[in-house]
């Protein structure tokens, strides 16, 4: 049997380096395209791995530039494809990257007969439409079933890497939050999502909710944030209503902090448990990267 080739897309992000690295420990050919090789030579901030030397081939394109895609996808039998913009910038949104860029990489794909195209999307993303992030997501992921190509949509509802921002708020001696953090969360570890990503590598349509193997209720993720770090928890939490007349304030004015807003008002609204899966647990990442989150 000829060895399977995969396309990783978004390889020097957190979860794309993860993918990358779980392809080629299942025996996967594994071409990877970043815009900037050098990110590579070295681990990611949350202990990703580095994948110069690891991975068989490095391509250097941007995907919101067609021309610099050709031949990408040659070869290849599944495009996996994690990235997306992580913050709006001036003169890129996410409508740029997460759907026109993505929508760039699908074309080559369909035109070298790619087999699969697996991508990251967002839990819940139809309960939170309004935000910009989410219906650039979602743009995409209609576009890849109107394709005709196979595909598999992974909806993870959050990452460790995510919650060390508790952490660091916890470091300064207190954490503000919306609501009353009865709602619960169940993230789950980057290299148990990279083992994920292979499995949906398997022929057939695949739409996935993923989260870890630990259910929290935001307050006891804070808590947890604060004891890993032996700080005693003081956790503020302001009532939505305030958040949503901010938000409506903000939204004609700064559309960036109005999306930011409206996350936050929509992880509040909605239980954000997801089927769980994996084997790492928050408790041991927070006290991993405890040390470097301290000011003591």
């Amino acid at each position: 049997m000829a060895m399977q080739k995969v396309l990783v897309v978004g390889a020097s992000g957190h979860i794309g380096r993860y993918a990358a690295l779980a392809f080629k420990k299942r025996g996967w050919f594994v071409r990877v395209l970043v815009r900037d090789p050098e990110k590579l030579k070295r681990p990611g901030p949350f202990g990703e791995p580095l994948l110069e030397g690891v991975v068989d081939e490095i391509v250097t394109g941007d995907a919101a530039k067609p021309d610099t895609l050709f031949g990408i996808a040659d070869g290849i039998d599944t495009v996996f494809s994690s990235m997306g913009l992580r913050s709006s910038k001036p003169g890129m949104s996410y409508h740029d990257i997460d759907y026109l860029g993505n929508a760039n990489i699908l074309q080559e794909a369909m035109l070298h007969d790619v087999q699969k195209f697996i991508y990251v999307s967002i839990f819940k993303a139809d309960e939170m439409m309004e935000m910009q992030i989410v219906k650039a997501h979602e743009d995409f992921v209609q576009a890849l079933k109107d394709s005709g190509i196979d595909y598999s949509i992974l909806r993870p509802n959050a990452y460790f890497s995510d919650m060390l921002q508790f952490q660091k708020m916890a470091t300064s001696g207190v954490i503000i939050w919306p609501g009353d953090g009865s709602l619960r969360i169940n993230p789950i570890h980057g290299e148990d999502m990279g083992d994920i990503c292979v499995d949906t590598a398997a022929p057939g349509h695949q739409e996935i909710d993923i989260g870890g193997p630990d259910i929290f209720t935001y307050k006891e993720m804070f808590t947890l944030a604060f004891t890993t770090i032996d700080k005693e928890p003081r956790i503020i939490f302001i009532p939505l209503w305030i958040v949503k007349g901010l938000h409506s304030f903000i939204k004609p004015l700064n559309a960036r902090i109005a999306d930011m807003l409206a996350f936050a008002i929509a992880v509040n609204e909605i239980d954000n448990t997801a089927p769980r899966y994996g084997e790492r647990h928050m408790k041991d990442f927070f006290e991993t990267f405890g040390g470097k989150n301290r000011t003591d």
